[in-house]
């Protein structure tokens, strides 16, 4: 049963079921962590491999497009050194935001752990009210309801892990610290990055254009087969994703450099 099936039985009579205040308080919880977990990766619902190639991925498709920019200004000398910093930047912008989000992730399941287990502490039947209204959602019945809620709420810690994992949908898992999560994502993003910019400090503009297209292609291949077996979906899916936006925004962005272009002063 989904979480939100589990939320509307709830509501439904059950037998030794504790409606109201029990029961709206369920639901207010799940929609609190569903609103908080919505808006940042879920905690080890995002493999952390997965993170550091969706980063390299994108660095790759950054340094594309501040090439395709330059091109559209009218390619200046200075190139190749733009893209390398681009491409540092982009690195210390993925590990910036991943560890941040990891961070917030964290703090947020912190404060529920400690939520609960106040509420443990100060209102215990009131707890042991809600997870016979959870188990009765699943469709436990007398006598063995009653065995579990005892089961349960016989031990603190097994209780809060409950109300944890049945109440929020949050699991007791070891998280990685956000400076080890930033870390990775920086240093997987700088790798993609720099391959992709470094050769076109010293290339021809000729051979700079060629493997700008052909390396990048490349680059983005090995990227997605890596993403394919880490986390054991499509690499064409990836792939085809990271073309596409590419290809979008590098359109906009090749135009707009060129109209952009229109109104800088010409050379005497």
């Amino acid at each position: 049963m989904t979480a939100t099936a589990q939320d509307a039985a709830l509501h439904e009579p059950h037998d030794h079921e504790v409606v109201g205040d029990t029961a709206e308080h369920i639901s207010e919880a799940r929609h609190r962590a569903r609103q908080v977990l919505s808006a940042e990766s879920h905690l080890g619902s995002v493999d952390d491999w997965r993170r550091v190639l969706v980063g390299a991925r994108d660095a790759l498709i950054l340094v594309w497009l501040t090439w395709v920019a330059l091109q559209g200004f009218g390619d200046p000398t200075f190139g190749g050194l733009m893209l390398v910093t681009m491409a540092i930047a982009a690195s210390l912008l993925s590990g910036i935001s991943t560890g941040r989000a990891t961070h917030a992730q964290v703090e947020y399941y912190a404060a529920e752990l400690e939520r609960e287990r106040t509420e443990i502490r100060d209102h215990f039947d009131h707890e042991c009210d809600e997870v016979r209204a959870l188990y009765a959602a699943k469709g436990f019945r007398e006598p063995l309801l009653g065995q579990i809620v005892d089961t349960l709420s016989a031990d603190d810690d097994r209780l809060l892990k409950v109300m944890m994992e049945e109440e929020l949908g949050l699991s007791l898992h070891h998280v990685q610290h956000p400076l080890i999560v930033g870390s990775w994502n920086f240093v997987g993003s700088l790798i993609a990055g720099l391959s992709l910019a470094l050769p076109a400090v010293w290339l021809a503009p000729a051979a700079e254009r060629v493997w700008i297209t052909t390396g990048g292609a490349v680059l983005l291949v090995l990227v997605s087969v890596l993403s394919s077996r880490a986390t054991r979906r499509s690499a064409l899916e990836f792939f085809t994703v990271g073309v596409l936006m590419a290809v979008i925004v590098g359109g906009v962005v090749y135009y707009l450099a060129q109209w952009f272009s229109g109104f800088l002063p010409q050379p005497a």
